[in-house]
């Protein structure tokens, strides 16, 4: 069930903690909601990428040297208060909400792009529009021009907005009790945590017994020197 403006409304002033959805700061009530969803604005912090600091990203090299690829990707900027960030068309940018969220474990929530911005060509999200129940933080866009302009944003701005759904019962795995979860909490725009993910763990490790036995060989199969080495050829 999609919660309307009335229930959005009772669960922001509920009085029990537990049931009580958080959105702040609300600066404008009147202007921010709407019959099924809540608008929120944008922040004043960005993260854009670079494509030509890197090549590629590989996901198999070492969790710490994936983070620093990461950071020389992207560059941080803060916009002033009356300062624009130019969107040109084509470009991908990375930003968040000016709101703090908490979703009770009976909420979940879905971000949409505002139909105002949506004609100008402006896209708030890639894939990730879903929000878990039980999800603490702020909200990262995934900011994409296409249209055929640039496009200056303001911190402050009404870019997108949130409907909420009602679970049938509480969700006994709400987002910051998942074993892998890499946002909760995170306040301003944060990158990908991508490599954090266990399946490149898994991929890692596969990785390396297999560049170990190939290079462990000699023609006739048999080992050379008993050499163990890792997925970048260094002897362990």
């Amino acid at each position: 069930m999609i919660l309307n403006e009335r229930q959005i409304l009772e669960r922001l002033t509920h009085p029990d903690p537990e049931k009580r959805l958080v959105v702040t700061p609300l600066l404008a009530p009147e202007q921010q909601f709407g019959p099924s969803s809540l608008d929120v604005r944008l922040g004043p912090d960005f993260k854009v990428v670079r494509t030509s600091r890197l090549t590629h990203l590989d996901p198999l090299k070492d969790p710490a040297e994936i983070e620093a690829d990461v950071s020389r990707y992207t560059e941080s900027i803060v916009t002033q208060p009356g300062e624009p960030f130019v969107l040109h068309p084509g470009e991908f940018a990375l930003a968040s909400t000016l709101e703090f969220i908490r979703l009770p474990y009976d909420i979940a929530a879905r971000l949409e792009g505002r139909s105002t911005w949506g004609r100008l060509g402006l896209e708030v999200h890639a894939t990730a529009g879903f929000v878990d129940p039980g999800f603490t933080g702020a909200l990262t866009f995934e900011l994409k021009n296409s249209g055929q302009v640039p496009l200056p944003l303001y911190a402050g701005l009404r870019i997108a907005q949130l409907c909420f759904f009602l679970l049938s019962e509480p969700s006994q795995l709400p987002y910051a009790a998942k074993r892998y979860t890499k946002y909760a909490g995170r306040t301003g725009t944060v990158g990908s945590q991508y490599f954090k993910d266990p399946e490149y763990a898994a991929l890692r490790a596969a990785a390396r017994r297999a560049y170990g036995e190939w290079a462990g060989k000699k023609p006739g199969g048999e080992t050379a020197r008993g050499l163990r080495v890792d997925v970048d050829g260094r002897e362990l």
